[in-house]
């Protein structure tokens, strides 16, 4: 597998009580992001009938949706961590897992994924959750972040 060049993000973080109004802003500055993902559509009745799964040998229940960013660029994670975000909220989800990957392919830089998203989460998810952590060891541990939806 090829390594994708790493640009500088030209993404830029505003505090806002506008939080809908401000995405549109920052993500109409981004065109030249290739291939951009699709709103994920879940129907009520998968939602409504979702059941909490839990292990007898382990309490920490599966989330409700899981978005897996590896292989994506800065950019792209971020536009999907935005739609999977709001996504789950709108479809009163009660928690999410985001796969970052540990950064193995980053060189020196380390995991890149993981802090661009939590920068985000941090600016931009007070709105769509109650808080966020290092997922579970057995959801990924450092290479996942689980989101705990409002």
């Amino acid at each position: 597998m090829g390594k994708k060049s790493s640009l500088p993000s030209r993404l830029i973080f505003e505090e806002s009580e506008q939080n809908d109004a401000l995405m549109e802003k920052i993500f109409a500055g981004v065109d030249d992001v290739p291939d951009k993902e699709p709103a994920l559509e879940i129907p009520p009745s998968e939602t409504s009938l979702k059941k909490t799964r839990t292990s007898p040998t382990d309490s920490v229940s599966s989330p409700d949706a899981e978005l897996d960013l590896h292989g994506k660029t800065r950019e792209e994670a971020i536009m999907m961590v935005q739609n999977f975000v709001m996504t789950c909220h709108a479809n009163q989800f009660r928690s999410a897992l985001i796969i970052t990957g540990k950064g193995h392919h980053s060189g020196n830089q380390g995991p890149v994924l993981k802090r661009e998203v939590q920068l985000w989460l941090e600016r931009n998810g007070k709105q769509y959750i109650i808080d966020f952590h290092t997922a579970p060891a057995r959801f990924g541990g450092s290479g996942a972040i689980w989101l705990n939806i409002k």
